[in-house]
């Protein structure tokens, strides 16, 4: 159990850090195409379609930190 507990911790930091860094590329690509408006329009409050995407990209990474954290303590409750 405390392999998997380790595992899913290790895997979940590793999502959060690609998707991460593939968040920020996006963010740069816009930027050398569109100039620093394409970047606001991009980052608006009011372009909610862009934050759910990103919602959606982060939130395999937070659950399997989540996963880890119940599955460690687990293991501690047995000992």
């Amino acid at each position: 159990m405390k392999f998997w507990a380790t595992y899913c911790k290790v895997l979940g930091y590793i999502w959060l850090v690609v998707t991460g860094l593939m968040i920020l590329v996006g963010i740069a690509g816009v930027w050398m195409k569109e100039g620093f408006s394409g970047v606001q329009d991009l980052l608006s409050p009011f372009n909610v379609v862009n934050y759910i995407a990103m919602v959606i990209v982060l939130v395999p990474g937070i659950g399997l930190l989540k996963l880890s954290g119940k599955l460690q303590s687990k293991v501690q409750t047995r000992k």
